[in-house]
């Protein structure tokens, strides 16, 4: 199977400087495999448009992406360092969304952390909107009704890094 799409698709977002550090990540932990020949080319030219062209941030290509759509962030963590991201959208129906993954390449103690991490800044925001923790389970959505269902669904999650795959 070829990543060839994969990486001139990745090639075509850094010459416009929309390629975030996330989907970087995600395109190198894809290349791991033995590339072709013309797969290790277009890998080197998409290193070298990086290395001449700023890009975004992954928080900058989430919001344009979400805005686009007519929704907003509410809150969203990526970490450049490993593959791993948890994020909070409203969409344009004031329905809320969370998602997450942790890099299961990781030790256990930087999952752990990462999701202790997210947990801290995610209930840092949730004091400044004005919402609980809801005391009782939150099952799995896709979208809730509520903001305060979302995000203590999300820190419920974090709760038990080692299930989050990713």
């Amino acid at each position: 199977m070829t990543i060839l799409p994969n990486i001139e698709e990745a090639m075509e977002d850094a010459r416009n400087g929309t390629l975030s550090p996330y989907w970087q990540n995600d395109l190198y932990h894809e290349c791991r495999q033995k590339l072709s020949d013309e797969e290790q080319q277009a890998l080197s030219e998409l290193k070298r448009i990086l290395s001449e062209t700023p890009q975004w941030s992954s928080e900058e290509e989430l919001r344009h992406d979400v805005e686009n759509i007519g929704g907003r962030v509410r809150f969203c963590h990526f970490w450049d360092e490993h593959y791993s991201m948890v994020q909070l959208t409203e969409d344009r129906n004031g329905k809320y969304s969370p998602a997450y993954v942790l890099d299961t390449e990781t030790t256990p103690d930087v999952r752990k952390a990462a999701a202790l991490q997210a947990q801290k800044e995610l209930a840092d925001c949730m004091q400044a909107w004005g919402v609980s923790l809801l005391e009782t389970p939150v099952p799995e959505q896709v979208k809730y009704d509520f903001l305060a269902e979302a995000a203590s669904h999300l820190i419920q999650v974090l709760n038990d890094p080692e299930h989050i795959t990713g």
